[in-house]
């Protein structure tokens, strides 16, 4: 039999690409899980079918790793292996069969890939049977993400392996105390975007224009402050307003998009906030309440889902 295990999609609530430069973020998971079963093959040979990267039984050794981790289909896995067997001293010689399903669209800014790369660090070393922490298999989860993404602040992977509602900065995590977690509805564009491109398009804004970004990180600061104290105290109103302020400002900066900006504000014809989430160029937003039919009309495709508060798990 094979061991399974799967981790949640993840939402920035508040505070996307500041993260990458130490400021916290608030961040949500929600029930949106990819799936990863992973059986010895009893010899040296992989095999790989992953559903959203359209892989379908690929066969492999260690050896090929190196160039299946240039191909967008197959380089979170070959990563993943790579990094797990690196950190938990397995012999390279002995294989696996690999399946990953997901429900959550790749490269659309839910964290699809720390999703399956905590999956995958929790199944695979259970197979092994190794039992980790699960800081430890965040952190190598984070190790993954930071060669698919090129930079990560570390906020995906925490946030999949540990589930619920965090305040996120610089490797450390609280969870925040929420009475009633807010109804939110996804609108996805459809585009796909490239997380390490985009942190890197922000990077270079930073070094061009240092004083701007320094002013721009302090804002985010106090974004995330308002909005973790909003949130505690059920306040829906003021968290909404925060959202729209935080969508405004990743817009200065050159993340959003003409379709993000599109469902966004048809959103908030009934919605008190909207904004952009995750890397943005593309992906999704989210909004506070049901806003299914302003999102539709827009032209974007609503993907239903909820906050949920667990994290990266065994399945049988």
């Amino acid at each position: 039999m094979p061991t399974k295990a799967s981790a949640p999609a993840k939402i920035i609530l508040l505070g996307e690409h500041a993260a990458v430069y130490g400021n916290p973020v608030l961040v949500a998971t929600v029930d949106l899980r990819t799936y990863v079963a992973v059986k010895k093959s009893g010899d040296e040979k992989f095999s790989l079918s992953n559903e959203s990267t359209k892989v379908k039984d690929l066969k492999f050794t260690f050896a090929e790793i190196p160039w299946l981790k240039k191909k967008w289909g197959t380089v979170l896995t070959a990563e993943a292996i790579e990094r797990i067997y690196s950190s938990l001293d397995i012999d390279e010689k002995i294989g696996l069969d690999i399946e990953i399903k997901s429900q959550a669209p790749v490269s659309s800014g839910l964290g699809s890939s720390a999703s399956a790369a905590s999956a995958l660090v929790l199944a695979i070393s259970r197979e092994f049977d190794l039992e980790l922490e699960k800081r430890r298999i965040a952190k190598i989860s984070w190790d993954i993400e930071n060669i698919v993404h090129k930079k990560s602040s570390g906020v995906d992977p925490f946030s999949v392996t540990f589930g619920g509602v965090i305040r996120y900065q610089r490797g450390e995590f609280e969870k925040v105390s929420v009475k009633e977690y807010p109804e939110i509805t996804i609108g996805n564009t459809g585009v796909i975007s490239d997380t390490g491109e985009i942190v890197g398009d922000v990077m270079k804004l930073k070094e061009n224009f240092p004083r701007f970004f320094d002013s721009y990180l302090k804002l985010m600061i106090d974004i995330v402050n308002y909005g973790q104290e909003f949130l505690e105290h059920g306040n829906m109103e003021g968290f909404g307003e925060i959202m729209n302020i935080n969508h405004g400002l990743l817009s200065a900066i050159g993340v959003s998009s003409p379709k993000l900006d599109q469902l966004v504000w048809a959103a908030r014809r009934k919605s008190p906030g909207a904004k952009l989430c995750g890397a943005g160029r593309g992906g999704v937003m989210i909004a506070l309440g049901d806003v299914s039919t302003e999102i539709e009309k827009a032209g974007g495709k609503v993907i239903k889902t909820k906050i949920c508060d667990e994290g990266v798990r065994l399945e049988k």
